[in-house]
């Protein structure tokens, strides 16, 4: 058997992407039986890969300063994988979003004359900067699997085959199985509302934003609410806890942990969101519950962001960018105040308040618009299925 042609090279470098790629080696596994399947992935990935040279942990950094604080590692382990696909050749490169890695990772194979196919699942976001990596992916990339329905039209000037599958978030959440009993199996205290913090999954994010939303549940504290912080993995807590011990809220009494296996329990039955901005504003979207976006930059995030990248969208999480209008309200370091977060909270808490009807109708008409594929993981195995057919047709 030859290695070369019966092996595809995944590489995922965040959570998002770890779960992305997850159904789709669930896919191609079935498809292609005879195929290796190797690369770097995270806990949900490891287990369909027949091989992994590195964690997908090792790569979880965001926000220029930490990509800056982490660069000689990420180097280091740039080349570690570029060097793992030249030495074996797989007959395809499948990179899952993470695309300020992925597109130089992309150019460099070529460069150092890789031949096989290389697919990019999940567009960077060159709607919002960085628009000359259209022709850069264009003179790199095989195939462009994109989950925003309006991406494909950016590249319809160059010959990149672009294939807009549909959204994976969609299928994820209508298969989701909710546990009827989870808020009793986690020793949460019931209460008429249930507001919900989602600061982020990395520690640099965490250390930025979930301060920001304590002082505002603080603000927000009443007889009939009850405070649920969402953490992602074992290893922020004690991120966490050390910030709680600086506010008055008490673990397991005013605000409660709630683990990543029941995020999506915890999105359906909450009565508001404060969110860091992310793929989880859509999440929350798709569970049509009223939320905040926040995100705390540093200060040399809010220079790069505003001086070298001169961002200035109109919206900045994707719920509103896919809606082209205001769904959540928005603080993103301009107006990031408690008192700002309070005073939109409230709003949208108040049950006869019309803004919060009117946002749970505009996360409702989200959902037809992404809806308009389906089966996004099969659609995008079959895309995979064809560009490896073109190598050897």
């Amino acid at each position: 058997m030859n290695l070369k042609q019966t092996s595809i090279f995944f590489f995922a470098g965040e959570q998002s992407g770890d779960l992305h790629g997850q159904n789709l080696l669930q896919n191609l596994r079935q498809k292609l039986p005879g195929y290796a399947f190797t690369g770097v992935g995270g806990p949900l990935m490891r287990p369909f890969l027949s091989s992994s040279i590195l964690k997908m942990e090792d790569f979880e950094v965001m926000g220029f300063s930490d990509v800056l604080r982490a660069l000689p590692k990420l180097i280091r382990q740039f080349y570690q994988v570029r060097n793992a696909i030249l030495d074996t050749q797989p007959a395809a490169v499948v990179l899952i979003d993470y695309p300020g890695f992925n597109l130089r990772l992309a150019k460099s194979l070529r460069k150092k004359g890789y031949k096989g196919k290389i697919a990019q699942y999940i567009c960077p976001s060159v709607w919002a900067w960085g628009k000359e990596r259209i022709e850069h992916m264009a003179n790199t990339l095989d195939l462009l699997l994109s989950i925003l329905p309006f991406e494909k039209e950016l590249f319809s000037h160059t010959p990149l085959h672009v294939e807009y599958i549909g959204n994976p978030l969609l299928t994820t959440i209508k298969g989701h199985s909710y546990h009827p009993h989870w808020i009793e199996l986690l020793g949460i205290k019931p209460a008429a509302q249930l507001i919900a913090l989602f600061p982020g999954s990395r520690k640099g994010e965490i250390q930025r934003n979930l301060p920001i939303q304590l002082k505002v549940a603080q603000l927000m504290r009443r007889e009939d609410r009850t405070f649920a912080l969402s953490c992602a993995h074992p290893g922020i807590i004690p991120v966490m806890q050390s910030i709680l011990e600086e506010t008055h809220l008490k673990l397991h009494r005013d605000i409660f942990l709630v683990p990543k296996a029941y995020t999506y329990e915890l999105m359906k039955d909450s009565h508001a969101a404060i969110a860091k901005s992310g793929t989880v504003t859509l999440e929350l979207a798709l569970h049509q519950r009223p939320s905040t976006v926040i995100y705390q930059l540093t200060a040399l995030n809010r220079f790069i962001a505003k001086y070298i990248l001169r961002l200035n969208l109109p919206y900045y999480s994707i719920a509103n960018i896919l809606a082209q209008k205001q769904i959540f309200p928005e603080l993103i370091a301009t107006g990031l105040t408690p008192k700002n977060v309070y005073a939109k909270m409230e709003d949208l808490s108040n049950p006869d308040s019309a803004n919060r009807q009117m946002c749970i109708q505009n996360c409702r008409d989200l959902i037809p618009l992404l809806a308009q594929k389906s089966h996004p993981f099969e659609q995008a195995t079959q895309a995979i299925l064809e560009m490896l057919e073109e190598k050897s047709g």
